[in-house]
């Protein structure tokens, strides 16, 4: 922890709730000595992660927030204007891809699917990020001479086609397409923009999906990501250790995107079928 320079400040994370990715990067982000403003829209799971950082012996507050209302995120950042002076991060989590809206594209629901799917895993990004950037413009001048640090959770799934999944894979590559926006207009302002692309990430909600089998076989690193995994990477993406890097997509999903559709079981190239040749180039 102590390798990366991290003089945080305060950092707000939405979407901190549930156990997951969100709850991670608070706890992380707070343990490396940032005062963490957690925000969610579930009381119960916002509870469960300003608890743990409180016994983890962190600085935390809570905040009640649906992200989903443009109203509702003005009010919150004109709150943190007001009380927090030394405001310095965003991680923006909230996203995923729930059950009722995988289809695939030729289905009738597909639109509405779409739109669902938009406005969680881009525009709540969009509406959030643009409000804290208001607010550092705002604070700019003699008072403010904090470099600020944006981190979005985007996904692998945007680096791809995603079949019947559509709607997610598009909404997250817009995500990295505004990043890099983002990045280019605000880097004059002191705002760093980048985006963490997560690989399959063993989370509460999708436990039941362990296998460890198929881990091995198609995930590189041969195990499948932990929230701490992300987090790790969103500290680094906040920390002035990364103060030259802004308008990038760091990938942490084990390898998975880089490996080629055409690798059999072992690694090896389908066509490479001479068995003298594959027991050469498997030998340990």
């Amino acid at each position: 922890m102590n390798a990366l320079n991290t003089d945080l400040g305060t950092v707000v994370i939405i979407g901190a709730g549930g156990g997951g990715i969100g709850t991670a990067v608070a706890s992380l982000v707070s343990a490396a000595g940032a005062r963490v403003l957690a925000v969610d829209r579930d009381a119960t799971k916002l509870a469960m992660a300003t608890s743990r950082i409180e016994e983890e012996g962190g600085r935390v507050q809570g905040e009640l927030c649906d992200v989903t209302d443009r109203d509702a995120v003005s009010g919150l950042f004109e709150r943190a204007a007001r009380d927090i002076d030394d405001l310095s991060g965003l991680v923006n989590v909230v996203g995923g891809l729930p059950a009722v809206h995988w289809g695939a594209v030729i289905d009738d629901d597909h639109e509405e699917n779409l739109e669902a799917l938009l406005e969680t895993n881009l525009r709540v990004a969009v509406r959030t990020s643009r409000a804290f950037a208001r607010t550092c413009v705002r604070e700019a001048g003699a008072s403010r001479n904090r470099p600020t640090s944006i981190v979005q959770i985007a996904s692998i799934a945007g680096l791809a086609g995603m079949p019947f999944g559509a709607g997610y894979a598009a909404s997250k590559a817009a995500l990295m397409s505004y990043t890099r926006t983002m990045a280019l207009e605000w880097g004059g302002l002191g705002i760093r923009v980048n985006a963490v692309a997560p690989g399959t990430i063993r989370v509460p909600k999708n436990q039941n999906a362990e296998d460890a089998e198929r881990d091995q076989t198609v995930i590189p690193l041969g195990r499948r990501g932990t929230p701490d995994d992300v987090a790790k990477a969103v500290l680094f993406l906040l920390s002035e250790s990364s103060s030259w890097i802004t308008g990038q997509m760091l990938a942490v999903d084990g390898g998975v995107s880089i490996k080629p559709s055409y690798l059999d079981a072992d690694g090896l190239p389908v066509f490479v079928q001479d068995k003298a040749l594959r027991d050469r180039l498997l030998k340990p």
